[in-house]
């Protein structure tokens, strides 16, 4: 998916028509990471693919990547999503990108043996490199685009395991986010050219949490939110930019409390 790209990436990709094995397909504006993957994705399932491998554009992926996250998803025909060991370029993990394990009642995840690999029941993950079956899009919808970016991986991954599908975290599979630095995206730490990302998280996050529980604890929890990314935003070293963090937090709040995106079915 080239969403409507202004690097260079439609000019090389235009290099490439020649390979048969590479569909491309551009948008005609920008539709944010989410609704690239809910594109690709229902796409790919359209066109009968049985498992669908989802990443980011900064993803570099080990040789052996894709060899190892099949081979575990095919071991288990109750396979929602399997996903892979995040890494830094210099080969940490990445802050921003660790999927959410199931753990044992007194803590801890417990490895498991699937497919001759070691691997960990997991409940949701990112975007950054996750194959998701075609079965489990098909039961519960595509990616919700609206979401724009943020938040969308997380919502999806958990749908799917909340709906009965077995989902690993498979270590040896391993990839590189490349991105500039090893972060977490949080608000106090986060680079001044990202100020505006921030209404999404705080939109998304408002509208996941409204969905969840009742209208009183909504309203608290919104509040709470306001005054807990208010107090990090004061921690920021760099204050040059703070209005505009501001106004994306205080602009997330409000849409948050009637954000209503729809979940897009692939029909039959």
């Amino acid at each position: 998916i080239d969403n409507c790209s202004t690097d260079g990436t439609k000019e090389w990709l235009d290099s490439l028509k020649g390979d048969s094995k590479l569909h491309v397909v551009r948008t005609e504006r920008n539709i944010g990471g989410a609704g690239g993957f809910a594109l690709g994705t229902k796409l790919a399932v359209e066109a009968g693919c049985d498992f669908v491998w989802l990443m980011d554009d900064d993803t570099m992926p080990q040789p052996d990547a894709l060899k190892l996250l099949a081979k575990v998803a095919a071991a288990d025909d109750k396979t929602g999503f399997v996903c892979s060991k995040v890494l830094w370029t210099d080969g940490t993990l990445h802050a921003m990108n660790k999927p959410a394990l199931v753990e044992k009642p007194f803590g801890g995840a417990e490895a498991l043996t699937v497919g001759g690999e070691t691997c960990f029941a997991c409940k949701l993950c990112s975007f950054v490199s996750v194959m998701v079956s075609s079965d489990a899009v098909r039961k519960v919808g595509l990616p919700i685009k609206e979401f724009f970016i943020w938040c969308d991986d997380i919502e999806y991954t958990d749908r799917i395991k909340r709906v009965g599908y077995e989902c690993y975290f498979v270590p040896a599979s391993q990839v590189y986010h490349k991105t500039r630095q090893n972060y977490f995206p949080s608000i106090d730490k986060a680079p001044n050219e990202m100020a505006g990302r921030f209404y999404y998280q705080v939109r998304n996050t408002c509208y996941l949490k409204r969905r969840s529980t009742n209208k009183l604890k909504f309203y608290i929890s919104v509040l709470n939110k306001y005054r807990l990314y208010m107090h990090r935003l004061k921690r920021r070293d760099d204050q040059s930019h703070i209005a505009e963090f501001k106004k994306a937090v205080i602009k997330g709040c409000l849409d948050g409390l009637h954000f209503n995106p729809t979940i897009e079915y692939i029909k039959d």
